[in-house]
C-alpha cells in the first residue's frame, strides 16, 4: 500500500488534534479495501475544556452514522477519557447500559453515539488510533490455522487477540490481556476474523504503520498467487441475459429490482473459479456483507 499523507497538507493541522484526526481519517476512508461499507473507526485523545472553565481529557472517536472518507470534526463523538477508562474495569456491562454510559460521558449530548468500540479505543495509551476491517487482513484470519500464520508473518511486534464480539467484552478482554504489556513493543493489534489496530502519539506515524500491517497480508497474498486473475474480461457483454435475470429475480421477489453487471478481471476471475457455487453461496464475504449481501445465489451457463 502507498501513503496518501503530504506533509505540506498535514501542517496546516499541527495545533489542531481533531482536523488532523480528521486528515489521516480521511485518507484511510478513501481506500475501500481498508473500509468497506463504512467499517472502521478513528479516535485522538485531547484537551478540552468544560462548562466551568476546566480541561478535560477527551476521546474523540468516530461516531455512528459516518464515514470515514467524508468525516468532519462534527463526526466525532467527544467522550470523557477517565470514564471509558473505568468502564474497562468492569466485570459486566450490558450494550443497553455501555451505550448509555458513554452517552451521559460526552461533552456534547448532540453529538453522534460514539463507535461501539470506543471503549477499547481509551485503553490504548496512545493519542491517536485507528482501526480498519483490512480486506487483505481478514482474508488471513478467516483460514484454518490462521493465528500461527498471523504470527509467523508479524512477530512479537503485533498483539493478536482472539475473536471476541465488538463492544464491552472485548475492551474488557484487551484490557485484562495487556495489563502488564508494554505498549512501546507494539506495532500494532490484530483482531481475528476482525481487522487491525495501529496507534501513536503522532498521526502520521500511525496511519502509515496502518499501511505497513495491511501490506504484509497483501505481500503475502501475492506470493501464494491469492489474487491471480482466473480469466479474462470478456470483450462483449450479454445485456439480454442480464435482462432476464433481472427480470425472474424481480418476479421472485415481488418487486422490481435492480442489476448490476460487474464484468472487471476480479470478478470473471471469481466466476471462473470450479467451486464458485459452493463458495459464492457459503456466506457473507466480509462483515460489511452482513448488512448488505447476507445471501448470495449462483447461475450456471443454461
Amino acid at each position: 500500500m502507498e501513503s496518501l499523507w503530504q506533509d505540506k497538507d498535514a501542517q496546516h493541522y499541527l495545533n489542531d488534534p481533531l482536523q488532523m484526526r480528521v486528515y489521516s481519517s480521511r485518507l484511510l476512508g478513501q481506500d475501500a479495501s481498508l473500509v468497506l461499507h463504512g467499517g472502521g473507526n478513528t479516535s485522538v485523545k485531547a484537551q478540552a475544556s468544560n462548562l466551568f472553565g476546566d480541561q478535560e481529557t477527551v476521546l474523540y472517536v468516530k461516531g455512528s452514522g459516518w464515514d470515514l472518507a467524508s468525516i468532519e470534526k462534527a463526526g466525532f463523538a467527544p467522550v470523557r477519557l477517565n470514564t471509558l477508562q473505568r468502564m474497562a474495569q468492569l466485570e459486566q456491562l450490558s450494550d443497553t447500559d455501555m451505550v448509555n454510559e458513554q452517552r451521559a460521558a460526552m461533552l456534547n449530548p448532540n453529538a453522534p453515539n460514539p463507535s461501539v468500540e470506543a471503549i477499547l479505543h481509551a485503553i490504548i495509551p496512545f493519542k491517536y488510533v485507528d482501526h480498519t476491517h483490512a480486506d487483505a487482513v481478514v482474508a488471513l484470519t478467516n483460514t484454518p490455522d490462521s493465528s500461527d500464520l498471523i504470527t509467523e508473518l508479524y512477530g512479537k511486534r503485533v498483539l493478536i487477540i482472539p475473536y471476541i464480539m465488538p463492544g464491552f467484552e472485548l475492551a474488557r478482554q484487551v484490557a485484562k490481556i495487556t495489563a502488564e504489556i508494554d505498549w512501546s513493543t507494539l506495532d500494532g493489534m490484530i483482531l481475528m476474523n476482525h481487522g487491525v489496530f495501529s496507534f501513536s502519539d503522532d498521526a502520521k506515524t500511525s496511519y502509515e504503520t496502518m499501511l505497513k500491517l495491511v501490506s504484509i497480508a497483501e505481500d503475502y497474498l501475492q506470493a501464494q498467487q491469492a489474487l491471480r486473475i482466473a480469466a479474462q474480461i470478456p470483450e462483449v457483454s450479454n445485456l439480454q441475459q442480464l435482462a432476464d435475470i433481472r427480470k425472474a429475480v424481480s418476479e421472485l421477489a415481488g418487486r422490481p429490482m435492480l442489476a448490476c453487471l460487474d464484468n472487471s478481471a476480479q470478478a470473471c476471475g471469481f466466476a471462473s473459479l470450479p467451486d464458485v457455487a459452493k463458495i459464492a453461496c457459503q456466506g457473507p464475504f466480509n462483515p460489511g456483507s452482513c448488512n448488505t449481501h447476507q445471501k448470495n445465489s449462483h447461475a450456471g451457463h443454461a
